[in-house]
């Protein structure tokens, strides 16, 4: 059983490497240490099992929550997913049949959808809901 605790560990230890420092495998890892010392010490084969077994659920149990909040980073908008929200202006229809439009945003010109295609008058204000492809999806701001 030598061998296999070595290979355990060994694989999972590759395989926590391969996804990233994710804290996936690393407590099957630990598990095979346990066991690999039993294994050492002259424990029954299955007294090593179960206990790879109990030390590797107890980690994850005792261990995932709080290493999980170590590993999640915030997503923080970089490129157009930053525009949702934001308020701009119809400076062009395009095509009418399509109901494509341009539209103004931050100094940025996009071109532009309402969700049931309509065509919006140059010059209203819109808000950006969303992003599809290359076009922001858009609906018109109430006038005053």
């Amino acid at each position: 059983m030598l061998w296999v605790w070595l290979i355990v560990i060994v694989t999972a230890c590759i395989f926590e490497w391969l996804t990233q420092v994710q804290l996936i495998s690393i407590w099957a890892a630990f598990g095979g240490v346990v066991s690999l010392i039993l294994e050492l010490c002259g424990a029954d084969q299955t007294v090593q099992i179960i206990v790879f077994f109990v030390v590797t659920i107890a980690l994850i149990a005792l261990t995932r929550p709080f290493a999980k909040k170590l590993t999640s980073f915030a997503k923080t908008p970089t490129n157009s997913d930053r525009n949702i929200g934001k308020v701009g202006k119809v400076t062009k229809v395009v095509d009418e049949s399509m109901g494509t439009l341009r539209v103004q945003v931050e100094n940025n010109d996009w071109a532009a959808v309402t969700e049931d295609k309509r065509i919006l008058p140059v010059g209203i204000n819109v808000s950006v809901k969303g992003i599809e492809g290359v076009k922001l999806i858009v609906e018109p701001l109430p006038t005053i």
